[in-house]
Order: C-alpha cells, then sequence, then structure tokens
C-alpha cells in the first residue's frame, strides 16, 4: 500500500481488498449448483426465501442507517458511513435476485403460498360458478394442496404423528369440522390482499422503493465526492425523514408478505419491527467487520479508529437489546392470551426438532452478546469485538433461518439451505466488495466529515 493510497482512502493495489470480490462470487457459483443439485423444487423455494431476504436484510439495515444518520446529522458515522452506503447501494442486485422468486411464484413453480395462493383462486372461481361449483373446487384443491384442506396447525398435528407422538395428536391437535371451516373462514378473508396478483404488485414495489432510496443516496454522496457541494447533504438531511416513512412501509410489509404469509392465518403487528430490529443488528456488525479489515490494513488510516468502532459497538449492543424486547414481547402477548390459533406459529418453531434452534437464539441473539459485549472494556477490543461481530451476524442468519424453513418441516438443514445462501449472498457480496475497491473508502465531500475524524469518547 502507498503513501497516495492513504491519503485518499481508496482500496488501490490492496492485496486482499483489490480481488476480495472474487472470493464470494466462486462461493456463489459453487453454491448455486449445490443447491440446484440436492433439492426439490418445494424445498428449494424455502431454502431461496431464506437465503434472499437474509441477504436483503443487510441492504435494508444499511438504507435505515444511512437515512437515521443523516435525519440526526449525525457526525460520529460521517467517516464509517462509505462502507454502509456501498451495502445499501446493493439494493438493485437484491432486486435481480428476487425476480427469479417472484416470477416463480406468479407462475406457480414456487409453491410454499399454496395456501392463500389457493384460497384467492378458489374465490375467484366460486365468484364466477357460483356456490355448488365453489364446493366441488374446495374439494379439489383440498386434495392438491394439503395445507388448505387442514390448516396450519393441523399440520403441526401431522408433525406430531410422524414423529409418533399418536397421543399428543389425539389429545392436543385434533381438529372439528368447525375449527377447519373457521380456518378457511380467516383465510378466505385475507384474499382482498392476498392474491398472487397483489403480492407481486406490491414485491415489486418494494424492489423498486429500496432502489431508488439507495441508488439516489449513494449518488448524491459520490457527486459530493468530486465536488464537495454541502448542497448534496442538505438535500438528503431534508429527505431522510420521508425516505424513513416509505423505507419502514416497505420493510413491515415485505415483512408480512414474504415471511409472515407463509403462516396464511397467523399475523403479529409486531412482526415487520423483530425484522427491522434484526437488520439494523447484522448491519452493524457487518459495518464494524469491514471497518476493522480496513483499518488493520491501514487503508483508512485513522479515520475509522477505536472511537468510531466503540460507538457502532454500543448502537449494535442497542439494537440486539431492543430485538430481544420486541421478539420477547410478540412471544409474551401470544403465550399470556392463549389462543390456540395465534401460537400456531410458535408450535411450529418449538418441535419437530426446532426446540434447539429456539434456545440458541435465546442464548447465542441475546444473552451471550449481552454479557460479552456489556462492559466498555470489551466494545473496545477491536479482535473481541471482530469475534462478537462473526457471531452476531450468524446468530442473524440462523433467526431468519427459524422464521422460514419450519413452514417445510421438522428441522434438518440441508445443502440446498446451505447453497442458497452461498449463491444469494455470494452475488450480493462480491458486488459489494467490487463496488469497494472503486469509489473512496470516505465520503470525502461529506462537510461534517472533519469533525468525524476528531471524534473522541468522553465515556
Amino acid at each position: 500500500m502507498t503513501k497516495a493510497n492513504s491519503k485518499d482512502y481508496r482500496v488501490g493495489d490492496d492485496a486482499f481488498w483489490a480481488r476480495a470480490w472474487l472470493a464470494p462470487l466462486v462461493l456463489a457459483i459453487v453454491g448455486g449448483v449445490v443447491a440446484v443439485a440436492t433439492a426439490d423444487a418445494d424445498r428449494l423455494g424455502y431454502a431461496y426465501l431464506f437465503a434472499l431476504f437474509t441477504t436483503a436484510t443487510f441492504m435494508l439495515g444499511g438504507i435505515f442507517l444511512v437515512l437515521i444518520e443523516f435525519l440526526t446529522a449525525a457526525h460520529w458515522g460521517v467517516s464509517s458511513r462509505r462502507i454502509v452506503e456501498v451495502i445499501m447501494s446493493g439494493a438493485p442486485v437484491v432486486a435481480l435476485l428476487a425476480l427469479p422468486f417472484i416470477g416463480g411464484v406468479a407462475l406457480g413453480k414456487i409453491n410454499i403460498y399454496d395456501e392463500w395462493q389457493s384460497a384467492a383462486a378458489h374465490g375467484e372461481h366460486g365468484d364466477d360458478h357460483g356456490d355448488s361449483d365453489s364446493e366441488s373446487d374446495s374439494e379439489s384443491d383440498s386434495e392438491e394442496h394439503g395445507a388448505l384442506q387442514l390448516g396450519a396447525s393441523v399440520a403441526h398435528a401431522q408433525d406430531h404423528s410422524e414423529h409418533g407422538d399418536e397421543a399428543a395428536h389425539e389429545e392436543g391437535h385434533s381438529h372439528t369440522p368447525q375449527e377447519t371451516a373457521l380456518h378457511h373462514e380467516v383465510v378466505s378473508q385475507k384474499t382482498g390482499y392476498l392474491n398472487t396478483n397483489g403480492w407481486v404488485a406490491r414485491g415489486i414495489g418494494y424492489l423498486i422503493l429500496w432502489s431508488l432510496i439507495a441508488l439516489a443516496y449513494f449518488g448524491w454522496s459520490r457527486r459530493q465526492d468530486e465536488d464537495g457541494d454541502p448542497r448534496h447533504t442538505v438535500r438528503m438531511q431534508s429527505l431522510a425523514a420521508p425516505g424513513l416513512i416509505l423505507f419502514a412501509g416497505g420493510l413491515t410489509f415485505a415483512a408480512f408478505d414474504w415471511l409472515m404469509s407463509l403462516e396464511a392465518a397467523w399475523f403479529s403487528t409486531i412482526y415487520g419491527v423483530i425484522i427491522w430490529a434484526g437488520s439494523a443488528v447484522s448491519i452493524l456488525a457487518l459495518t464494524i467487520l469491514i471497518g476493522l479489515s480496513l483499518y488493520k490494513r491501514g487503508l483508512v488510516g485513522e479515520a475509522i479508529n477505536p472511537e468510531h468502532f466503540h460507538d457502532l459497538g454500543k448502537l449494535m449492543f442497542g439494537f440486539i437489546c431492543f430485538w430481544t424486547y420486541v421478539s420477547f414481547s410478540q412471544w409474551m402477548l401470544i403465550w399470556y392470551a392463549g389462543i390456540p390459533e395465534e401460537a400456531t406459529w410458535y408450535h411450529r418453531r418449538w418441535e419437530a426438532g426446532w426446540q434447539f434452534v429456539a434456545y440458541l437464539l435465546i442464548f447465542g441473539h441475546f444473552v451471550a452478546p449481552f454479557v460479552l459485549l456489556i462492559s466498555r472494556v470489551q466494545k473496545r477490543a477491536l479482535r473481541w469485538l471482530q469475534v462478537m461481530c462473526f457471531w452476531v451476524i450468524l446468530m442473524h442468519i440462523v433467526d431468519i433461518y427459524w422464521f422460514v424453513l419450519p413452514q417445510a418441516g421438522g428441522f434438518h438443514v440441508q445443502l440446498a439451505d446451505v447453497g442458497a445462501l452461498l449463491f444469494v449472498g455470494g452475488v450480493f457480496f462480491a458486488y459489494v466488495f467490487w463496488q469497494l475497491g472503486r469509489v473512496p473508502l470516505l465520503p470525502v465531500g461529506d462537510p461534517r466529515l472533519q469533525r468525524s475524524l476528531h471524534h473522541h469518547q468522553t465515556h
């Protein structure tokens, strides 16, 4: 690394970062081959959704962090903001990766949402052909889509049966015709929102919204690198509030459409907040990891230093606690109410092998980071902070896995799950690392940069 590279904050000819994009690209190719070769169509749909949404959370967390820094006019995060901007600018890459998934659902090649898709199609068919035909269509749909016939909570009972727990099936999970009819009624009442055409249109809308916000802010920041015009900062700061409102709405409804609708009759009003909290944790951990690598290799000098990592670590610690609070609140309210159909989502994630994953999230996503990062000393020990960020990202991946894969059955990690994650994540991070090699590693034209460079902790 030359002296010039230190002054202009670029990767330059650094042996690692100049070629860093090649490793995730190779992993993407290998992962894609493994996923396609080892999974059937149904499992691949769940695996791809898991990989897609996990990767999207890093990009979404990036949009949130950039917008909130401009909204608050924060100076301390300016020097590390370019890392976040580059991750955020991968929104079009996520959009391209999402198109095969959206197209597969629209064309009926991916059947992970078949319960509400069948209910919506049946409702439209019934309107055209009358009640007598609708009854026969209901029977045929029930035969074709077992989930629609039995409902999610009965599918839970079937899992018990498959594992030999016949007593639990008979005593705790048998369903009367009235209960099954009520389940059908709940799903059918949602088809005005949960239908294939609406789902596809909204999905494309989310991707366009995220891409527009990400590219606009990244483009303005890059222009400011060249002209140093403070009006770019004024513009980005003035648009941060409406941008956050649009971002929050898009993330929340994307979580409803892509994840929560896997269990069509179930709902939670805090679901989007939980996804957002996990996204914030993931982007902060990733920013620390990339920033530490750049700092240790001398590519950013002292522009990003232990003072900045300490602040990023404190914010990450705070969002870990917030993620725990909202996750526990959702569980506690459902447990306290004791309404069986509301508990279905947790039943599926507590049995058939998933209990271990639930405990792993309790202790791995909260207890361990809480104990091991609560001290100021721990957050300023960079090697320790680096290890903990790797762990936090791993727990975030497990968290999204726990959201998606229980819908596919009992706990059993398959090669397709790993392959899909390597493919989607590999393509995304190949772009991110490639982009980091093309742009200044700091927003050198930002008027608050000098204050950020001299940022110092007083506590």
